[in-house]
Formats: structure tokens, sequence, C-alpha cells
């Protein structure tokens, strides 16, 4: 028995200590308002427009996402922005991951055989 416990002892140890060691990352910490600085501002709609007064202003979303849940919350995304609604008010505007342009680097790899 006490092989046994030893073995188990030694056993929990080193993954305790494979796991410390796997689980070390670098934080990288940017401020809210620094974090899409490259990109230009855009007019976006803001929290408690109606879903009639969106569409007034910004025309017909590219794809309107059924409301889900309870209180039914839906979206609408647009090219530059997603609104979110709950039933017929905004409750949240963000606006959409762009990723940047291919450089001609990149474009000249050709594919791994």
């Amino acid at each position: 028995m006490p092989k046994k416990l030893l073995s188990l002892s030694i056993a929990s140890i080193f993954a305790t200590s494979m796991y410390i060691h796997c689980s070390v990352a670098e934080e990288i910490r940017i401020p809210v308002g620094e974090q899409a600085k490259t990109q230009a501002a855009i007019d976006m709609p803001s929290k408690g427009m109606s879903k009639e007064r969106v569409k007034s202003l910004f025309g017909e979303a590219l794809e309107e996402v059924p409301a889900k849940g309870q209180p039914p919350i839906s979206r609408w995304r647009y090219q530059e922005f997603t609104v979110y609604f709950d039933s017929n008010t905004v409750i949240h505007c963000v606006r959409n991951f762009q990723p940047k342009a291919s450089t001609p680097e990149s474009d000249t790899q050709s594919p791994a055989q």
C-alpha cells in the first residue's frame, strides 16, 4: 500500500508541475480607447433607437437574425457594424471585425505541398 501511495504522490506532483509549466503565457494589455485607433470613426445606431429609426438612417441590413430567447434578442448585420435589439429597441451596437488587407508578400507565397 505505501508503494502505491508513493507512486500516486509522485504522479500527482509530476502532473501538477507539468500543468504549471505549460500554463505560462504573456499578457498583452491594450486600453479600450487604443484598440481601434487606426480605424476611422463611423456613424452607428445608438442605444434606445427603434428598428424603424435604424432602418430609416442606415437602410436595409445585409442580414437580419430573428429574435431568440427571453427577452427576445435579434440582430441586424450591416457592412461595418452589427446592431442588437431587445424586441424593437437597440441595446448594443458593435463594429464588425475587418481583416487587414493582404500584403503582396502573403499573396506571392505558394501553398505548402
